[in-house]
């Protein structure tokens, strides 16, 4: 079936863009069993090597993908972190990957097969490309046999996986517990304390402003910036290409007559007895059995599936699946609808989900659509391709020259046809249009070659399908801008951090006096807020309240006993608290009152749902902790200098 997958498969590709293909995990796990062996380790997990070549290639992208983000080079520290926690990652897949293999988890050759076809980035249109399969593993490095391998492994920890989730279970009071507090509702007022009111009063020093401005040059430097010329391609600027002979057309559609064949295609019904917490495996095959058996009798089978099927998507129209072609349903029950005739009914047929008993109503075959029907989209192909390759020789071009004449684009206007252009104003943090904040283009702007040594940059391809070369006319660094320049900037930081901590120092006070027993609203009123007091006790996701000051009344203690009369309003013997906000602001509260959730206000299919999402979070806990166990009584040796250091652990 792989092999199928590798060499069986032939097609004309269309234009195709390969996106990329993660490789952690099969990076740290095809040596489990295909016995590819690196002449060097980065580590040795109970005698069994993880390449070094496969660790730094690994580690190497998260520290470039960090650098990315963070717009600077990574110290040798954060780079040591890095990869150490790339290896950490690598030992726990691989100790996963020996304990399923010892446990004997298995996974054939069709379903690993399947799975790889069905991966969109190895598709043209629709359909499994082995062309695609083969360029984009190449474009990686790796080998089909070894990223065959590597799914294999992945499919047998989804086992384990999915073991560990269906084993999981959430016990009755666990769950009261759980619905008690996650339905808990709040009766609470509070009121904010207005960080941008407060600085609107406040007129600070100029003293106090001079004093900010020394203490914080950080916050009034100009951003590091250069001028650059550049120039630039795009494909929407090429010259439309030469129509394809009839010829060149016709042998594209004769070298793969099956890309214009419509699939045949099915229409059926099922009925489905589910397996599951409710239905165990036997009890759901005696079942199905005897709808099989009453189905012989003569019943109707859309009647049957509206009373007795689990598949609450297609019983209420009589278990009508619709037409279907091959790839759309689970393996089993895709060779039994392919293997019926028209009108068969089915024996029950087991797949993941349960049971199934299939009708099969109708047959539409596949049909051929000719040349001429084809033909203008053959033709859009041809000049898509055409447009593809003179693009990518005049980038080549643009590269060749940028790299031959580092001193000049003019070289690389020469070679292209294109004017240079130029940018005034280009930052480090932000870029500048025509190319906005690409990280491709600031960080060859501000790489050390370009910046500093005043070479062209190689060409660089942006995300929107253009390719620039550029280079440094003119490089302005960051540098404290005077004071007199940023005064206003300054005097308004200086309002702000005054007025977040009067706010904070008001917002104090006033939770301080409250539990001392002053009056919660009088205090609020008097410090000029407004007191917000919801009629309706809140709930934790309540959209009326801020999701800070939500939060806030939900951590704060419970309010002493008696703190709600008995008609159920507000004391001011509640419990207080406050919090400082994103803005600067501060937030006081009062909780009232704390009343439970009860586990029998919610509806019986309801907290079925959530019993089902809580031991599905138990079962991931589960798996975590087990990776965790193996891990630790895993041998694992660090090859000497790894780390410019011998490592054990």
């Amino acid at each position: 079936m792989l092999q199928t997958i590798r060499d069986h498969f032939t097609g004309v590709m269309a234009l195709i863009i390969i996106v990329g293909i993660g490789v952690a995990l099969t990076i740290g796990l095809v040596d489990t069993k295909t016995g590819i062996q690196a002449r060097n380790f980065a580590a040795s997990v109970n005698g069994e090597d993880i390449a070094a070549r496969d660790f730094r290639q690994i580690a190497d992208r998260e520290r470039l993908e960090q650098e990315q983000k963070t717009r600077s080079e990574i110290s040798p520290a954060e780079r040591e972190q890095i990869e150490r926690s790339v290896l950490e990652g690598m030992v726990r897949n691989r100790v996963v990957a020996q304990y399923v293999n010892a446990q004997g988890y298995r996974v054939g050759d069709a379903s690993v097969a399947a799975q790889i076809r069905a991966m969109p980035i190895f598709q043209v249109a629709g359909k499994f490309s082995p062309d695609s399969y083969k360029a984009a593993l190449a474009s990686q490095g790796i080998s089909p046999a070894a990223f065959e391998e590597e799914r294999r492994v992945a499919m047998e920890i989804e086992q384990l996986q999915n073991g560990l989730l269906e084993s999981a279970f959430f016990t009755p009071a666990e769950f009261r517990r759980f619905v008690v507090l996650d339905a808990e509702r709040r009766r609470a007022a509070f009121a904010t304390l207005d960080a941008g009111v407060i600085a609107g009063t406040l007129k600070p020093g100029e003293a106090d402003v001079r004093a900010y401005y020394d203490a914080h040059p950080d916050h009034f430097e100009s951003q590091e910036s250069v001028s650059l010329d550049y120039v630039v391609a795009q494909p929407a600027g090429m010259a439309p290409a030469a129509a394809p002979t009839e010829a060149e057309l016709r042998a594209a559609y004769d070298a793969n007559p099956g890309r214009f064949q419509s699939a045949e295609q099915r229409r059926a019904r099922h009925i489905l007895v589910a397996v599951g917490k409710a239905t165990d495996d036997q009890a759901a095959a005696k079942k199905a059995a005897g709808l099989r058996a009453r189905l012989d009798k003569g019943e109707d089978f859309a009647a049957l599936a509206r009373e007795s099927s689990d598949d609450t998507g297609s019983a209420a129209n009589g278990g009508e699946l619709g037409w279907a072609g091959k790839g759309t349903f689970v393996g089993p029950f895709e060779d039994a609808l392919f293997a019926a005739k028209p009108g068969e009914i089915t024996q029950p047929v087991r797949t993941e989900f349960g049971y199934h008993i299939i009708q099969l109503e109708e047959v539409r075959p596949g049909a051929q659509r000719s040349f001429e029907e084809v033909r203008p989209e053959l033709l859009a192909e041809a000049r898509a391709r055409g447009a593809q390759d003179r693009f990518a020789e005049l980038t080549e071009k643009m590269d060749d020259a940028a790299l031959e004449n580092p001193g000049s684009l003019d070289a690389v206007a020469k070679a292209s046809g294109l004017p240079i252009q130029h940018i005034a104003e280009f930052t480090r943090s932000a870029g500048g249009e025509p190319f906005g904040a690409s990280r491709a283009v600031i960080d060859a702007a501000f790489s050390a070659a370009v910046l500093e040594a005043g070479e062209n940059s190689p060409l660089v391809e942006v995300g929107d399908g253009r390719a620039v070369v550029l280079r440094v006319t003119e490089h302005r660094a960051a540098e404290l801008r005077p004071f007199e320049e940023v005064r206003a900037q300054a005097e308004a930081e200086v309002r702000a951090e005054k007025a977040a901590a009067l706010a904070a120092e008001r917002g104090q006070a006033i939770v301080q006096q409250a539990r001392s027993g002053g009056e919660f609203a009088a205090l609020v009123a008097a410090a000029g807020a407004t007191l917000v007091a919801p009629a309706e006790p809140l709930p934790r996701n309540s959209p009326a309240v801020p999701p800070e000051i939500l939060a806030a009344i939900f951590r704060a203690p419970y309010p002493a006993a008696g703190a709600a009369d008995k008609a159920g309003g507000a004391t001011e013997r509640g419990s207080f608290d406050g919090l400082v906000l994103a803005d600067g602001s501060y937030a006081v509260l009062r909780v009232d009152a704390v009343i439970p959730g009860r586990p029998d206000d919610i509806p019986r299919g309801e907290r079925d749902a959530r019993k089902d999402i809580l031991a599905r979070q138990t079962g991931v806990r589960e798996g975590t902790g087990v990776a965790t166990d193996l891990r630790n009584a895993a041998k694992v040796v660090i090859a000497p200098g790894l780390f410019e250091q011998q490592d054990s652990f």
